[in-house]
């Protein structure tokens, strides 16, 4: 499915759920969220977001640790001839762990993944192989292998010797404490005096001390031993290099494994963030069809209903509606600020999540089907920089909605015909309403243009609709009635807004003596709420 996901908003619904992710894995996924590729795939992460829903409930849902990204360490160990550090292999070993962890625990939770939970378990033979060569902290074991051991043995034997002999030494300068010292200096037992003190012992100077007042000597009687236990070093960083080239050798082998923990992990990670993103809004799955249609039933905008919960916003009005492949069009009309352009939003933005398999708030059951693509065409096109006006840039949105939509698509077209000459906008609005009824386009049009209501009205699959205006108030409700054309209350909401009445007056007197005006029996001049005749009622 193509949806264009910016004017919808849904980047504000990917951020929503990254932030109650628990991995990076599950993070990554959040951020690329798009609609599922079939309704078999929509429907398991569907079942799985129900499934981690009940859990969160429950209390019966594990908790995702804190979890390392090993996707570098995974690609790295892909290239020939590659090492891994051993940060690098604990990090996978904790990821192991975790895969473990989570096949014991969602035995009972089949549906939070779909796919065999052994999936998860992690590769028997590696997981042994690290922890044989791993200390729990990550580094490498001094017995990770017999050479290994045997080499860490002779330089814990050839420390203690050269120690032994350069202590001894130092007992013969028969000075106080405070004036020499025993230290090691790269790997070597070696003697700090005081410069005035350094001809009294023969050996190889091997430079200054950091404050510079001391020198460092080695003792030409450690120098043998010294030079053994260097190479007791070389042999043990050699052996190590040899250990995590063949450890690395282990983990390649088994990356396509690992890749499967991680992708179980992640699907678990997002499916249980969507969880609660559905419990916090109080969402529950609808039901997908192939067959393209929709039903909302009291259904909400997320964003305006979790802004509401946070207590930064009021308390939204549910929206509720229809289309079916008898009537796939619905035309709205009414005032602006009225809540239409939020009632093409609210469908489009929940038709995406409920592809993506996501619940959708709503209070009523809801029905949501397939379609190719949603195609939205929302706010001011103008463009200086591309020489667009308003007009222009609906028009080259248009010409995609030709090039593109199919009795599969969804169409969410808001302000149709706007931005030129009303009645040339309302004949292309007309035409292009023509071409969309004829190839079954399911999908909103909102406009303010009169000529539009009476075209609805007569014209088979398409309702009209409004945005509800309390005329004793003065103000919108928010809410869509189906079967009602709108007024547009243009010269209300501008007096409420604070314009001065003589003003509105005056601009009255023109309304009312405008020709189509003079023409229509039925215009109310004064703007108070009349329904055009010839306007169906009811769904």
């Amino acid at each position: 499915m193509e949806i264009d996901l910016k004017p919808l908003e849904f980047p504000a619904i990917q951020r929503l759920l990254e932030r109650r992710t628990r991995t990076p894995y599950g993070a990554d996924a959040a951020r690329a969220l798009e609609p599922a590729p079939s309704l078999a795939v929509a429907r398991s992460l569907q079942h799985a977001v129900t499934a981690a829903r009940q859990g969160l409930e429950a209390g019966t849902l594990p908790e995702l640790g804190s979890l390392p990204d090993v996707r570098p360490a995974l690609r790295q160990a892909g290239l020939p001839g590659a090492v891994l550090s051993t940060q690098a292999m604990h990090k996978l070993q904790v990821i192991m762990h975790e895969g473990a962890h989570l096949a014991r625990a969602l035995a009972a939770m089949p549906t939070l993944y779909p796919r065999d939970l052994r999936e998860l378990e992690p590769p028997e033979d590696l997981q042994t192989r690290l922890q044989g060569a791993l200390h729990p902290g990550g580094a490498l074991r001094e017995d990770a292998s017999p050479r290994l051991e045997a080499l860490h043995a002779e330089r814990t034997r050839l420390r203690g010797e050269v120690e032994q002999v350069v202590r001894a030494r130092l007992e013969t300068l028969g000075t106080s404490p405070g004036a020499r010292r025993f230290q090691w200096h790269q790997e070597r037992a070696v003697l700090s005096l005081p410069v005035d003190r350094v001809v009294e012992v023969k050996g190889v100077r091997r430079g200054a001390t950091a404050n510079g007042r001391d020198q460092i000597i080695e003792p030409i009687e450690a120098v043998p031993l010294n030079n053994q236990l260097d190479s007791a070093n070389d042999g043990i960083n050699l052996e190590q290099q040899r250990l995590l080239r063949e450890l690395t050798d282990a983990v390649r082998e088994r990356v396509p494994e690992l890749e499967r923990v991680i992708g179980a992990i992640t699907w678990i990670d997002l499916a249980v963030a969507a969880g609660r993103l559905s419990r916090q809004m109080n969402a529950h799955a609808p039901a997908l069809h192939e067959t393209p249609g929709v039903c909302l039933r009291e259904a909400y905008h997320p964003l305006l209903l979790l802004q509401f919960a946070d207590g930064q916003g009021p308390q939204p009005v549910p929206l509720s509606l229809e289309l079916t492949p008898e009537r796939p069009l619905l035309l709205i009309t009414g005032p602006n600020t009225g809540g239409k352009t939020v009632a093409l939003k609210t469908l489009g933005l929940l038709v995406t999540m409920a592809w993506c398999g996501l619940h959708i708030p709503a209070e009523g059951d809801c029905t949501i089907g397939g379609f190719d693509r949603v195609m939205v065409d929302v706010g001011d096109h103008q463009s200086l920089l591309h020489h667009l006006s308003t007009f222009a840039g609906h028009v080259e949105v248009l010409k995609r909605v030709l090039d593109q939509a199919t009795a599969r698509s969804l169409i969410l077209l808001d302000e149709l015909g706007t931005g030129t000459d009303p009645d040339e906008g309302a004949a292309l609005a007309m035409a292009m309403l023509d071409e969309l009824r004829a190839r079954g386009v399911c999908g909103i049009v909102n406009t303010h243009l009169p000529p539009l209501k009476d075209y609805a009205a007569r014209m088979p699959g398409i309702l009209n609709a409004s945005m509800q205006f309390d005329a004793v108030r003065l103000a919108p409700t928010y809410r869509l009635v189906a079967g009602e054309p709108g007024i547009s209350f243009g010269l209300t909401i501008a007096e409420r807004n604070g314009l001065p009445p003589p003003l509105i007056a005056r601009a009255r007197e023109h309304l009312a003596a405008l020709p189509t005006r003079r023409a229509d029996p039925k215009a109310n001049p004064q703007g108070g709420p009349r329904s055009p005749a010839g306007a169906r009622q009811g769904p």
